[in-house]
């Protein structure tokens, strides 16, 4: 535990006023505030502890000293800075008085709470003005508590504070309801309802409410706190130009992002919400001016079981790749017990402990100088609570609304709201037209609860949010509900700017798409017709997603002598290999490329690299290995043995047939019993015997591809890899040289999985351009792979790449329905099918159909490790997008590291 950090985290952003009791023997300070900055002279008999990262901004008139606690913004007059705005309100408050000064400060944005200490002279009227004036931002989202006890008060922005300032009990009572609250309502928010506190004699300040204090005199009048409703102050204003409505809801909710982001260095809290997507809208360009990023906090346990968590990643990823931003992805945790950071967490939120893996998440692995953009209290202008009746409130009616119950709870309703009517003054004549409905979300979950998620950031950094602005609200608020409800606003926002939509749905290249009328026709018949398509569809699917890399070299003359069955999908290309000895089948995907006469010929799969000579491609390959075959033979087997990249080779020369692949063997080798014929996959073997080359050996023969029998040997005893090395010839030199070839494919997308082969994957991206890099998440695998996923995203981030986390079992907006599952199926399908096998991972050919551009290529970071007995990164791509392998070649290894 370091104590200079639980000073800074502990009550971020925090202030406690003490007041009252005897001038000689002022009550003492909570040891929550030992180190805090201290002033005894802004309010009369009072002492203000400040937090160390407090902002305190003060002006004088002649009405009294007015304070800002926090970060105000004047989204009219644009500008944060404290000292103009509170010189302001000095001004109005001594020239308009109490009204004055409310109203103009409940239109400011930011973050911030007002004191206004009223000027001595001024409090000898009669009948005696308060002292001070305690008035919160839109949403309170800087709590204020207020309790008095004994001749004494305090004020502060924590309850334990006011409590440990006046000796206050816990309310054991309102501690055993919230207990009840949750145990009726498992997983839903829950917090202490009405003006039910943690203390005893505790109350906290609404939002839309102010609290008129006397502060008392030593020996006199006893300190006293009223709290009054302040807002609305007109009736609300109704339009039906929801044009009009918008040019004002866009030009005002820009205006405040700029300025608060303009507060330190921007970062957006981005799921896949439409708040969220709104506010990154806006605040795209001031993001890359200004280092920003977004970010994403998800707990591994919630993905698993909702779609909805790993959508709010998976969403974020694509909305952020889409604008071009740096998307992080925090790992939700418990902190370790006794730690810095449960140390100040408990401090800050005694005696009741609210879900802490989000705030230590942000803590943790977020940077101190963040300013961060948080959505909420959005819904307050739109809609939250739906279930909407003309019933006139009463505590059963507020306790239901509460928990979104339609029966029940009147065993606990006088607990939870008794007398909250009154207190809160929600009466119709009080509201002048809003919606008790939205005021209770308003002033209820976010004034009682939405709190604790704007202070869990402040423990390490500074939260600020766009939506809490009155202005704002009242223009939102201004529409009939069902323009609220159907989130116009929003969503025209995001019409104007499309790269914050999530991304529709895209089918593979390749897969061919049964559009047809059935989908027009009616009843019965148009559910037959459709369904007919759907089947025709995933026949489609397996063929082209089944071995997809896949081939067989066979006898091509029954006179050669029995042949194993070999099992040859259907519309797989044949072809006739140069001496009539062997026929070539493969699938439509994979390249290839033959040369040369029946005496001496090559034939090439997959995608090589010729690292020494700049070649790429199966055509380039096998016709400067043919011309090796001619001018040079001894030269093209050990020229074979060092290409890079995925391939297979046979060589056919006078000498002899040699038959190569790369080290990964990563288009399968498999040898069958008759010793003449090769498969890609032991499946294609139909039940026969095989042996699986590793990509250690080779294949050799005197005789004829499909005429004679081929043996396994040790490439060292066919070739000499190290020979072709070259004598100023590195490690690094060679990766950087057939990286450069690699990017002639296309686009480089890094496909990391937080190994450390991923670690030396981004290390490619100094020796050229690399468009992002992309990781896989099966959500339902053990932490671990939540892990590796999330440290996968870390390292592109710091890297400074694009990165998309995509998940396997859905579409980036957590949706599984068609076509979406039925693609995933048959992808599912088409790998048992391929491998034989029921321990499999799940293909991610869908995903990244989904997440990367048409031309991008994937590059992998697998090294050859001998296994193959399991489908491997590039297996589970199937084929929708080019794969390439740096590692995959024989030199590396043997070259001397920079």
């Amino acid at each position: 535990m370091e104590p200079a950090l639980v000073l800074d985290g502990a009550h971020p952003h925090g202030w406690l006023l003490r007041a009252g009791g005897s001038r000689d023997e002022p009550p003492p300070a909570p040891s929550d505030v030992a180190g805090w900055r201290r002033d005894s002279t802004s309010v009369r008999s009072g002492i203000l502890h400040l937090h160390p990262r407090t902002v305190l901004s003060s002006a004088r008139s002649d009405a009294g000293t007015v304070m800002l606690v926090g970060h105000p913004v004047d989204v009219q007059a644009k500008t944060t800075t404290g000292t103009a705005i509170v010189g302001g309100l000095a001004r109005t408050w001594a020239a308009g008085g109490d009204d004055a000064l409310v109203r103009q400060a409940a239109e400011l944005g930011g973050r911030w709470t007002l004191l206004a200490v009223r000027a001595p002279q001024l409090r000898a009227a009669w009948p005696a003005p308060c002292d001070l004036l305690v008035l919160p931002d839109t949403h309170a989202t800087q709590p204020v508590f207020a309790a008095t006890a004994d001749g004494r008060l305090a004020l502060a922005s924590s309850a334990s504070l006011v409590a440990g300032s006046l000796g206050l009990v816990e309310d054991r009572d309102a501690l055993e309801l919230l207990e009840e609250l949750r145990a009726r309502r498992r997983g839903a928010v829950t917090y202490l309802p009405g003006r039910r506190t943690a203390y005893e004699g505790l109350d906290q300040l609404l939002p839309n409410a102010l609290l008129r204090v006397h502060v008392g005199r030593p020996g006199g009048s006893a300190p006293t706190v009223e709290h009054e409703r302040f807002w609305p102050w007109r009736d609300r204003r109704v339009t039906t130009d929801a044009a009009a409505a918008y040019d004002t809801f866009r030009t005002r909710l820009t205006a405040h992002v700029e300025l608060l982001a303009g507060l330190g260095r921007p970062a957006v809290s981005l799921t896949a919400g439409l708040d969220s997507r709104a506010t990154v809208a806006v605040a795209t360009t001031t993001l890359r001016e200004r280092d920003g990023f977004v970010f994403t906090y998800v707990n591994p346990r919630d993905a698993r079981t909702k779609p909805a968590a790993m959508a709010d990643v998976t969403g974020a990823s694509a909305v952020a790749a889409q604008l071009g931003l740096p998307h992080r992805v925090l790992r939700w945790r418990q902190p370790p017990p006794g730690g810095t950071f449960d140390v100040l967490h408990r401090r800050t939120y005694a005696p009741l402990l609210p879900s802490r893996g989000a705030a230590h998440a942000m803590w943790a692995d977020l940077p101190g100088d963040l300013v961060q953009l948080q959505s909420n209290c959005a819904e307050t202008g739109t809609t939250f609570l739906r279930r909407r009746t003309a019933e006139p409130l009463s505590p059963l009616r507020l306790a239901r609304m509460m928990m979104n119950a339609t029966e029940g709870l009147e065993d606990l309703a006088e607990r939870m709201y008794g007398g909250y009517v009154e207190h809160a003054a929600m009466t119709p004549d009080r509201l002048l037209g809003y919606d008790h409905h939205d005021l209770f979300y308003w002033e209820q979950r976010i004034g009682r609860w939405g709190w604790q998620k704007f202070v869990d950031g402040d423990l390490g950094h500074r939260i600020l949010l766009p939506f809490n602005d009155r202005v704002l609200l009242e223009t939102m608020l201004s529409l009939p509900y069902p323009q609220r409800e159907a989130k116009v606003l929003l969503h025209r926002l995001l019409h104007e700017e499309p790269r914050a939509r999530l991304p529709r749905r895209l089918e593979s290249a390749g897969r061919p798409q049964f559009r047809s009328a059935a989908a027009l026709l009616p009843g019965p018949l148009g559910r037959r017709a459709s369904a007919a398509v759907r089947r025709q569809q995933r026949s489609t699917d397996l063929a082209r997603l089944s071995w997809a890399r896949g081939y067989a070299v066979l006898p091509a003359a029954a006179g050669a002598g029995p042949a194993p069955a070999v099992h040859v999908p259907g519309g797989w290309s044949r072809v006739l290999l140069p001496g009539d000895g062997a026929q070539l089948r493969h699938h439509p995907g994979l390249g290839r490329a033959t040369a040369g006469s029946p005496d001496a010929w090559v034939l090439v799969l997959g995608e090589p690299v010729d690292v020494g000579a700049g070649l790429v491609g199966a055509r380039e390959v096998a016709e400067r290995l043919l011309d090796l075959l001619h001018q040079d033979p001894d030269r093209a087997v050990p020229t074979a043995s060092v290409l890079g990249g995925s391939w297979l080779v046979l060589l056919r020369s006078p000498g002899g047939t040699v038959v190569l692949s790369d080290p990964l063997v990563s288009l399968g080798l498999h040898l069958l019993d008759d010793a003449r014929t090769l498969v890609s996959h032991a499946t294609l073997a139909a039940g026969g015997a095989s042996e699986a080359i590793r990509g250690s050996h080779v294949l050799s023969g005197s005789r004829p591809p499909g005429t004679g029998a081929l043996t396994p040997a040790p490439v060292l005893d066919v070739a000499d890899p190290g020979g072709h090395a070259g004598p100023a010839a590195t490690h690094g030199a060679r990766l950087a040289r057939h990286g450069d070839l690699l990017r002639r494919r296309g686009p480089a997308w890094l496909g990391l999985d937080g190994s450390s082969s991923s670690g030396e994957l981004l290390n490619l991206r100094h020796g050229g351009p690399v468009a992002g890099a992309v990781t896989w998440w099966d959500r339902h695998a053990d932490d671990r792979a939540a892990d590796r996923a999330i440290g996968a995203n870390r390292a592109a981030v710091e890297a400074g790449l694009v990165h998309r986390l995509v998940g396997v079992h859905e579409d980036v907006d957590g949706s599984a329905g068609e076509p979406g599952r039925s693609a995933r199926e048959a992808a599912s399908t088409a790998l048992h099918r391929t491998w034989g096998r029921d321990d499999l991972p799940v293909p991610v050919g869908d995903a990244l159909v989904q997440a990367l551009p048409r031309d991008a290529v994937v590059w992998l970071g697998a090294v050859p490790d001998g296994s193959r007995g399991r489908p491997r990164s590039w297996d589970l791509v199937q084929g929708v997008r080019p794969v390439a392998l740096p590692f995959s070649d024989r030199l590396l290894p043997l070259l001397p590291r920079d």
